[in-house]
């Protein structure tokens, strides 16, 4: 879930429910089939926070569950309500379906089928590039304001890695896929923190205003971001062994370069030139690209492990006593 920070880094607000606002409180008609799945019934601490109950809910989605139960006593505050209705609108789609004021009932009509689970994580990968990208494309032009721009943006991947995730739990023991629900799931979740590093960008970008873009720190935070989304890009497509080794080469040539970049720019040359605000945000922005070639290292690395034929052992003969 969306509670710990990727590797340590500092990563961008992820306080999840409380955070962000909530629809207003409806309830779907009761359907005429049952959800297909196992139910989750969450009983809410008296002093319990938003972001836990929320925490809660994600686990019980992301490990397969179809029906969301959340008690409370006496009665459902409101804080608890909204964080229910943020958890809806921030999956693949839980619908509130009762609410008695003591409890409030959830579930979630979406299936399975449709588009095959490898398509939508290539097509994930793809949106993960994109926002990338644009992130590094705002630090020319008037930074957006405070307006939580990328966090909406970062919700998009988070919907959808959270199905991924979702799915490869309740497709565990399934025969004939081609992908482990184990790969499906490290995948996704890479992206989904990869995704995060995007938001980072996007923010930082705005501390970087008055430096030049010809040949100055933000060319060269540019040129090692496109090195980055170039790798990113190559373990997506990976398909054997051999190519995911090299990949894995090239990716830790990569982060030998961001160390490099971090010396150069901020103790001597460039970096005596730079504000405390736009150094601060040249070392935090060559930190989340750093973190962003680790996590594609990951998904090589899932790459090269799919292509080891690993055989049993034959049973070992004991010696002659």
């Amino acid at each position: 879930m969306k509670t710990e920070k990727p590797r340590g880094a500092t990563g961008p607000r992820r306080a999840g429910a409380a955070s962000r606002p909530s629809p207003s409180r409806t309830v779907r008609a009761e359907p005429r089939t049952a959800p297909t799945g196992p139910s989750a019934r969450i009983d809410v601490g008296s002093a319990e926070p938003p972001e836990h109950v929320f925490r809660r809910l994600l686990g019980a989605y992301l490990g397969g569950a179809s029906e969301f139960v959340v008690r409370e006593s006496p009665r459902l505050r409101p804080a608890t309500v909204a964080v229910v209705g943020t958890f809806c609108r921030r999956t693949r789609r839980p619908e509130i379906v009762a609410d008695d004021g003591v409890a409030i009932r959830a579930v979630d009509f979406a299936l399975d089928g449709g588009l095959p689970l490898e398509r939508r994580l290539a097509e994930m990968g793809r949106q993960v590039i994109e926002f990338h990208r644009e992130a590094v494309a705002s630090w020319s032009y008037l930074p957006l304001g405070d307006d939580g721009f990328w966090e909406r943006r970062d919700d998009e991947v988070d919907r959808e890695a959270w199905y991924l995730e979702r799915c490869a739990a309740r497709r565990i023991g399934a025969p004939g896929a081609t992908i482990t629900a184990f790969e499906l799931w490290t995948i996704a979740r890479s992206l989904e923190r990869v995704a995060d590093h995007a938001v980072i960008l996007g923010e930082e970008g705005r501390r970087l205003a008055g430096l030049p873009h010809a040949g100055g720190p933000i060319a060269t935070l540019t040129q090692f971001h496109a090195q980055a989304m170039e790798h990113l890009e190559g373990v997506l497509r990976v398909a054997d062994g051999g190519a995911a080794n090299e990949l894995l080469d090239t990716g830790e040539a990569i982060l030998a370069s961001g160390r490099a970049i971090t010396d150069r720019l901020l103790p001597t040359g460039d970096g005596a030139r730079l504000s405390p605000a736009a150094a601060g945000a040249v070392a935090r922005i060559v930190e989340s690209i750093g973190r962003t070639v680790a996590y594609a290292q990951d998904i090589a690395q899932v790459a090269l492990d799919r292509a080891l034929e690993v055989a049993p052992d034959a049973p070992a003969e004991l010696p002659p006593a």
